[in-house]
């Protein structure tokens, strides 16, 4: 994908989410209803298959163009499963397959593959009781496959996340496999990218949430005078901006250090720097941003809580800030003293 036809891309995803996603489909959402035209339009458009060759029927670009799509619909709040989707889309394409159309999911975890068939269970599936089929990359013989699994192959307990949407347990008992093949990342990867994913969605929720607290601030006046004035606020403004910068500049330098590096093991050390970055920081930007607003930012009438409640979701979503935090420490303590600094400094996107 060349250089405009991708700012075509990315200003065409950023204005369809800010048109088309309303609080009417994010509230309908958490009461169980599904949104199925605004689902087709985003197929229509090709999103889900931003990241697919053209010969599998995608849109042909790279992994930074579809966290770019995925930036855009964390800033607005997309209550479906595009980020799954398009991750599974990649897998399935990476492994040689077609994907199919309809919304997807991934259940990562501790899953066994034999005969074509998939067993085990996998908690806090993202949208599992909406997903049409589950793409699931598990172990053989030591070596990872990716399987598709459909709905009807598996059993699903649905426990809705914090931010009120379709969460579950998915469990597989034995359950045929729709395609299997070779995976052309490891299970250990996919985690990685999931991560990368969920770091991007925080980064636009976290930049939405900064300039809707930035603007009430202003709006709000309180003893004859705009409290965007008060020094108190304007401090805590100051440390809501450099979160939301951190994690945004964090985010970027994992996707471009990712897609730069290649599918099977690029960015892996800024994937995991972001991702604790990302769910470390998500809980000082609601702090703050509730703080900021008052009772206004706690009325389920305004949308702040729509970002708010998705940061403390998607923190911990594919491995929270100690999850990541561990697995830089032990890569570092293996590595040897000498291999920090190279390791901190090897992205040449990093602020």
């Amino acid at each position: 994908m060349d250089h405009d036809t991708r700012e075509m891309l990315i200003d065409t995803a950023g204005r369809f989410f800010a048109e088309r996603c309303g609080k009417d489909i994010v509230n309908g959402v958490e009461k169980g209803v599904w949104p199925a035209e605004f689902w087709n339009e985003i197929e229509e458009m090709g999103l889900p298959l931003v990241a697919v060759p053209e010969d599998k029927g995608g849109v042909g670009g790279s992994l930074a163009d579809m966290m770019a799509v995925l930036r855009l619909a964390g800033a607005n709040a997309v209550p479906v499963p595009l980020a799954e989707t398009a991750l599974a889309n990649l897998l399935i394409s990476a492994a040689g397959g077609t994907p199919s159309p309809g919304p997807a999911t991934v259940a990562l975890g501790g899953l066994v593959f034999g005969n074509g068939r998939v067993s085990g269970k996998v908690d806090r599936v993202p949208f599992a009781s909406v997903a049409d089929r589950f793409v699931v990359v598990a172990q053989s013989s030591g070596k990872p496959v990716v399987a598709v699994i459909a709905k009807a192959n598996a059993k699903v307990t649905e426990k809705p996340s914090h931010a009120g949407e379709p969460y579950g347990t998915v469990s597989f008992d034995n359950a045929v496999c729709e395609f299997s093949a070779a995976s052309a990342v490891s299970t250990e990867r996919v985690l990685e990218l999931a991560a990368l994913a969920r770091a991007m969605q925080m980064a636009g929720a976290a930049d939405k949430v900064l300039a809707t607290t930035v603007e009430y601030s202003k709006q709000r006046v309180q003893f004859g005078r705009s409290i965007s004035t008060f020094q108190a606020i304007q401090h805590m403004l100051a440390e809501l901006a450099s979160c939301v910068a951190a994690t945004i500049a964090s985010a970027e330098a994992a996707s471009r250090d990712a897609d730069e590096g290649g599918l099977a093991d690029g960015g892996s050390f800024s994937i995991a720097a972001a991702k604790t970055q990302a769910s470390d920081f998500a809980q000082r930007i609601a702090a703050i941003s509730h703080q900021s607003m008052g009772a206004m930012g706690f009325t389920h009438e305004h949308i702040l809580h729509h970002y708010t409640r998705r940061l403390w979701v998607w923190r911990r979503d594919f491995g929270s800030e100690s999850f990541w935090g561990e697995k830089i420490g032990a890569a570092v303590a293996k590595a040897g003293p000498q291999a920090l600094w190279p390791a901190l400094t090897s992205s040449k996107y990093a602020a």
